[in-house]
């Protein structure tokens, strides 16, 4: 925990818009560190990624936000999806109706539900997703961005995009693992993928891999993850910033050293 306003701060350093933690069940809890992070920032926006009705109220979504967004001077955002990982809980993913009721009630509870007054009644949100079903509830006004997970190849991302027909803006999630040693991190890469390919359905059949794919080849490796050096992840992102996505997340494990990665990717975005 003591390392994450390190990070922050290593962060804010470069031209990076926003610092987003995930809402994982089994990882440290994320309204903590997030406090930690809005604590040591001064300038990015800071939020879940992604947070979900499975385990908890929105009553106390929306007091986490709204005393984040407090903290931070207003600059909270939030990140909603349907939830991953809960499979040893016997817990599907929320349904893309439930995810629109959270959002619904955590507005609610900003605008005049809660016994102190919040900063601001509305706060950015964003959805995570590949699913159709999630991307076409997502399309129905509540939400202000979605950010499909996964994306490196641009031709999933493109589908998206003709999918929902400017109803809504479309970012996307990279999967990022940079190091100065290649194949260490296509190693690393594969083993952040693994989690996580069993579950993408609709990107897995769009690309025809098979979810259970093992070892993860080459290909399947870098239709999802950003994986290799710099220079790899530099010439990639030139090649989806092309395909115009309205935002660009760096996501998962980063690097085998995450503060030599945020470095190296402030580099790259700031085009040193």
């Amino acid at each position: 925990m003591a390392a994450y306003e390190d990070l922050a701060r290593a962060v804010e350093r470069h031209p990076f818009a926003e610092l987003t933690v995930h809402d994982v069940a089994w990882w440290r809890p994320v309204w903590p560190i997030l406090t930690l992070v809005g604590a040591a920032t001064e300038r990015v926006l800071v939020g879940p990624d992604v947070t979900h009705p499975l385990l908890v109220h929105p009553l106390v979504t929306a007091g986490c936000v709204a005393a984040l967004d407090e903290l931070t001077g207003g600059r909270a955002v939030l990140g909603v999806g349907r939830g991953s990982l809960m499979e040893p809980l016997g817990l599907p993913p929320a349904s893309p109706a439930a995810v629109r009721r959270m959002v619904g009630e955590v507005r609610r509870h900003l605008a005049g539900g809660l016994l102190w007054q919040p900063p601001r009644t509305r706060v950015p949100v964003f959805v995570g997703t590949f699913g159709p079903r999630m991307l076409e509830v997502a399309c129905e006004g509540w939400a202000d961005e979605v950010r499909p997970p996964g994306v490196w190849d641009t031709g999933f991302f493109e589908d998206v995009r003709r999918r929902i027909g400017g109803r809504v803006a479309l970012g996307c999630e990279v999967w990022t693992v940079v190091d100065r040693d290649r194949e260490r991190a296509r190693d690393l890469g594969r083993e952040v993928l693994a989690r996580f390919l069993p579950h993408m359905g609709g990107m897995t059949a769009f690309y025809g891999v098979d979810p259970a794919e093992r070892p993860i080849s080459d290909r399947t490796l870098d239709l999802f993850v950003a994986a290799g050096t710099p220079a790899d992840v530099a010439a990639g992102l030139e090649r989806l910033a092309a395909a115009g996505p309205a935002t660009i997340t760096f996501s998962g494990r980063m690097g085998h050293d995450p503060r030599w990665a945020i470095d190296a990717l402030g580099d790259i975005i700031a085009g040193e």
